[in-house]
């Protein structure tokens, strides 16, 4: 018990807050983040029927998501995104297929947010003061593209 009060103490106490300010302010004195930015599929085939869906249950087809890599080990079979679903106004985050999103992209990210969430992203983390950041991104995103399974008829 000593110990959790000790932590308790510590996540109320102004230096952790500082701390996290302190990151936050890092993170938002960049005046853009490089991301990977994809679009959801328009027509997918779901279950063993091979059914035709538009869209996913989370979003609407051509929806804008910006992607966190993150399960490399996986092949980028799932893949981590961000972005505002069917019927909500705030965004999401989730894992998802990465079969079911298109035009992967690398862009420019303005929104403070979603910087603050690359920022703290362990694949953007690694890579984003490096000089090769953009020409990573782009090798990954030719690899992206060859995922995705769309219906085009």
């Amino acid at each position: 018990m000593n110990i959790l009060n000790k932590i308790l103490a510590w996540i109320k106490s102004d230096s952790s807050k500082e701390a996290f300010n302190k990151d936050y302010e890092e993170i938002d004195s960049r005046e853009f983040e490089w991301c990977i930015i994809g679009n959801i599929v328009d027509k997918h085939f779901y279950g063993m029927d091979k059914e035709i869906r538009r869209g996913t249950k989370q979003f609407r087809p051509g929806a804008k998501v910006y992607c966190m890599p993150e399960f490399a080990g996986m092949g980028h079979e799932e893949i981590r995104v961000i972005g505002k679903p069917r019927k909500q106004d705030r965004m999401i985050n989730i894992v998802m297929s990465s079969r079911k999103i298109k035009d992967f992209r690398v862009q420019k990210v303005f929104h403070p947010k979603i910087q603050f969430d690359i920022g703290s992203h362990m694949y953007y983390w690694q890579n984003r003061r490096s000089e090769r950041e953009l020409e990573n991104l782009n090798e990954l995103v030719i690899y992206l593209n060859t995922l995705t399974e769309e219906i085009n008829e």
